[in-house]
């Protein structure tokens, strides 16, 4: 029985070869094969970000922020992990109001969204100086020209604050102007996947 089987798989995959090359070629006249391509010279590639092939990288994370000492920080390092961005500033007084709220709800976002905090400040030395009297709920760090370029399609304008809500893929998912309320930003960390 068995062997029936396989002698009746092997007749039906013949002829749907067959029906298949002959329906393609439109006669039963044999193909030239191709030339033989001749290999190319190899081009060296940019240096891209090291991240885990298991996880797909998206537009956000091609973007790198700076840290409060002037150390590159990409965004490629949070690859598989949504992230709520908020860009503020220190002498912006609805700023202060939204990291308030975020510090708020800081322990009812899931542990694997990413908070980052992106000054908007002319210098790291302001941000410093305001953590020594201000409580802080993520990473802090500066905001560059390629965190605006990657968010110009989602807003195109230049206020502050502004949260930028992003998928484990690293694609923006909303662009929030303005104060943000704990309600808001609880259910938005808690929907990013």
């Amino acid at each position: 029985m068995r062997a029936f089987r396989v002698a009746n798989f092997c007749a039906v995959t013949f002829l749907s070869g067959a029906l298949l090359l002959s329906a393609s070629c439109g006669d039963s006249t044999v193909a030239p094969s191709p030339a033989p391509i001749a290999p190319v010279a190899e081009v060296a590639s940019p240096a891209k970000p090291v991240v885990s092939p298991a996880k797909s990288t998206g537009p956000m994370h091609q973007v790198v922020l700076k840290d409060l000492d002037g150390k590159d920080v990409p965004l490629a390092q949070f690859a598989g992990r949504p992230m709520v961005i908020e860009i503020w500033a220190t002498w912006c007084g609805p700023c202060r109001k939204n990291r308030a709220a975020f510090h708020a709800v800081h322990k009812d976002i899931p542990s694997r969204v990413a908070l980052i905090a992106a000054s908007a400040d002319t210098g790291s030395d302001l941000v410093k100086n305001f953590l020594k009297t201000n409580d802080s709920s993520g990473l802090e760090l500066m905001a560059t020209p390629a965190l605006y370029a990657a968010i110009k399609g989602h807003d195109p304008g230049m206020t502050i604050p502004k949260t930028v809500y992003v998928d484990s893929k690293g694609n923006v998912i909303d662009v929030a102007q303005g104060v943000q309320s704990e309600t808001w930003i609880k259910a938005m960390s808690k929907n990013l996947r």
